[in-house]
């Protein structure tokens, strides 16, 4: 336990799988009616009937409360396996239900929190929200209900062959959920809502699609200025930073009107990309990696005494040149040490996950380790390493492990034919892979993906 965190204790007494993000911590998709807890389990809908009369049900869904329960009993929801492959195969206490159970915006809580029912509503101290899913990128690892780029994609050449099917997948679900009537209900409910859930609110974050293109992240800027309710706020935002230079700065002169009002107590920029150069541009379709760190340093001036996220998604796509990435912020850390660099890993779909990379690339995954403990803060090296460490000792089954290659080297295919683009030219060093995964691919004994050649 680290430093014999007694906060860590006060978690343990309550469950082993006690975590209070379950009922502090939601994310809200007002596009298609889904939510979880917080941005690691699968989605799950909200019950737009109950809208009318609740609006916090767009939180406090029957599916939760179950949930609550099952953690107050020392339960492990199948649903946070994300934090069950940390604390199972790394560390207990690395595992972000400690994380998250012992950050500002919910230790506090954690008497309100086990002593409450669970069947009792209660507002979130922290709130991410989707208010729209318009998005100008097209990511290799997102999904069609969250981008409209994707789904144009998906409507247009139809679906991968590809065994993961949640991934980049033309689901009809999410889009009979996506209607008028529906989304008008869900965001009526959201404003209804707002003013009672606003004093309760600590952290507020706009994800998407890309926030900077929706009309309502400006309903919401208006709201703030002239409500005076959100004195005590931390807002957040995320962005691609895939426009120009006088749609960025439109949006953070907002912002800095509202820090100067003290409207909002602090702002959180979070900033995306997962590699360096072509590469980053090649998992992120619709990235030009010149104008993103052109529009980075400039959010970087503009909000130097905000802190600048850069959320990098650890795919095995990052891997190569993920030292490159490193190795510019540590060169940006020297003029902005407001900038901040935080690392996630990609589970889903689990062809992308760095898992499927040869062990001949630990070496350099290590390498990257000690680069980031020897220039960065204990907390951005530790979640650096935690990933690495995951992929290094997590579980390397080999039949999943097999079955991961070969969807790899099908979507890489398709991927390339769709987009344009070529992997061999731009990936070099991930040859091997795909020749593995393309030999992978013909060893399928049912339901093969692909079976054409591809040339190396």
């Amino acid at each position: 336990m680290n430093d014999g965190d007694t906060r860590y204790s006060e978690i343990d007494d309550v469950s082993d799988s006690f975590c209070i993000a379950k009922w502090k911590q939601v994310t809200i998709d007002l596009v298609h009616g889904t939510n979880h807890s917080c941005h690691h389990p699968q989605r799950h809908n909200i019950p737009l009937g109950k809208l009318d009369e609740n609006p916090s049900a767009l939180h406090n869904t029957p599916f939760k409360k179950k949930q609550r329960e099952k953690m107050l009993k020392g339960e492990r929801p199948p649903e946070c396996q994300y934090c069950w492959n940390i604390e199972d195969n790394v560390d207990r206490y690395s595992s972000d239900r400690y994380v998250k159970s012992t950050d500002s915006w919910a230790y506090p809580h954690l008497d309100q929190v086990r002593n409450l029912p669970p069947t009792e509503d209660i507002n979130p101290s922290y709130l991410e929200v989707m208010f729209d899913n318009v998005c100008n990128f097209s990511c290799a690892y997102c999904t069609a209900d969250i981008s409209t780029s994707i789904a144009k994609e998906m409507s247009n050449h139809g679906v991968y062959r590809v065994h993961h099917k949640i991934h980049r997948d033309f689901d009809p679900f999410w889009f009979t959920r996506n209607t008028p009537e529906n989304r008008k209900k869900m965001i009526d409910a959201f404003w209804r809502w707002f003013p009672d859930l606003l004093p309760d609110l600590e952290v507020l974050r706009v994800t998407g699609g890309e926030p900077f293109l929706s009309k309502e992240t400006d309903r919401l800027l208006e709201h703030l200025e002239k409500s005076g309710e959100g004195k005590n706020l931390q807002l957040a935002i995320n962005s691609n930073l895939g426009y120009s230079r006088a749609h960025l700065a439109k949006y953070l002169d907002k912002i800095n009107n509202l820090l100067r009002l003290k409207a909002i107590k602090s702002f959180k920029f979070f900033v995306s990309v997962d590699t360096f150069g072509e590469q980053a541009a090649y998992i992120r379709r619709g990235l030009d990696f010149d104008n993103f760190m052109k529009n980075l340093e400039f959010s970087l001036e503009s909000l130097r005494d905000q802190n600048v996220i850069l959320m990098v998604a650890y795919n095995v796509l990052s891997i190569p040149k993920i030292d490159q990435l490193i190795n510019k912020v540590i060169e940006l850390k020297k003029e902005y040490p407001n900038i901040i660099f935080d690392t996630s890993y990609v589970n889903d779909p689990d062809y992308l996950r760095p898992h499927i990379i040869n062990e001949s690339w630990y070496d350099k995954m290590k390498s990257d380790v000690n680069l980031m403990n020897q220039h960065f803060s204990s907390y951005e090296a530790g979640k650096f390493e935690r990933v690495i460490n995951w992929v290094v000792k997590g579980d390397h089954d080999k039949a999943l492990l097999d079955r991961s290659r070969a969807d790899f080297f099908s979507f890489i295919h398709e991927y390339d034919k769709r987009q344009g683009l070529s992997f061999s030219k731009t990936f070099p060093e991930l040859k091997d892979l795909m020749k593995e995964g393309k030999k992978c691919s013909f060893n399928q004994i049912e339901g093969n993906p692909i079976r054409r050649l591809f040339k190396f």
